[in-house]
């Protein structure tokens, strides 16, 4: 007897299970206040976008830089705000109490520094500047309590205008790891980060000063690692997993 199809019998059934490994996004924005004088924010800075287009090239791609000022002008568009003012000293933010509205205005998970040049150049002791510092360091923890706060052994200065702040700046430089540690805590993590070994000033920058094309590739460089650590940190990572799927 042939068998209908509607006829009750038992046929097996075979199902195929495959699998593919799907990317499962667990990340959140983080807010990115660049803080620093025309090193940062002036019409030469461009080490903001090129350190912009590194992370989308590694594909960090959750950050929003905050500040009150625009990025310059660098051939391409990328994310540019920032706090980055001209002829700006640490202390001279310290004495006019300049941080805290910045801060309640951008709301920062992340703030990375690159400050003292002024100061040096004013002849501002390291002792005071450090102290500016750690005043800084504070109004931050008060915007958020952990905050991540990345400071940068600065470039080196080699200005006409005062022969003594090459030495001023190592002497900075030198005095900025030992405040890191005395001022880092296990909620609000202080890094510090190197930009001045292996900076060139003859061959970095417009003027003993200001970083040139291959002074921002260089300052971009010395800030991908620490930054993309602290993204992680603050925001998460993208997870990878495995899903199976009936066939």
């Amino acid at each position: 007897m042939r068998l209908s199809p509607s006829h009750n019998s038992s046929y097996p059934l075979i199902v195929i299970l495959s699998a593919s490994i799907l990317p499962v996004w667990s990340q959140s924005t983080v807010r990115i206040l660049p803080l620093g004088d025309s090193i940062t924010g002036g019409p030469e800075s461009c080490w903001q976008a090129l350190l912009w287009r590194r992370l989308q090239q590694a594909s960090i791609t959750n950050t929003k830089f905050v500040g009150s000022r625009s990025g310059q002008q660098c051939g391409f568009e990328y994310d540019g705000a920032n706090e980055g003012h001209v002829m700006i000293q640490a202390t001279g933010i310290v004495s006019e109490g300049k941080l805290v509205p910045w801060l309640e205005s951008s709301k920062p998970d992340v703030v990375m520094m690159h400050l003292g040049t002024n100061d040096v150049l004013n002849n501002k002791p390291t002792a005071e500047i450090l102290q500016a510092f750690g005043t800084m360091v504070d109004w931050m923890r008060e915007s958020k309590k952990a905050m991540r706060i990345i400071v940068a052994q600065i470039i080196p200065l080699d200005s006409v205008f005062c022969e003594e702040c090459g030495e001023r700046v190592v002497r900075l430089n030198e005095a900025i790891p030992e405040w890191a540690k005395g001022m880092n805590t296990t909620e609000s993590v202080i890094e510090v980060v190197d930009c001045w070994t292996g900076f060139d000033t003859d061959s970095m920058t417009s003027d003993g000063v200001h970083p040139n094309n291959a002074g921002n590739e260089k300052v971009a460089e010395c800030w991908f690692k620490p930054l993309s650590r602290a993204i992680k940190s603050v925001g998460g990572e993208r997870r990878f997993q495995r899903q199976h799927h009936r066939e």
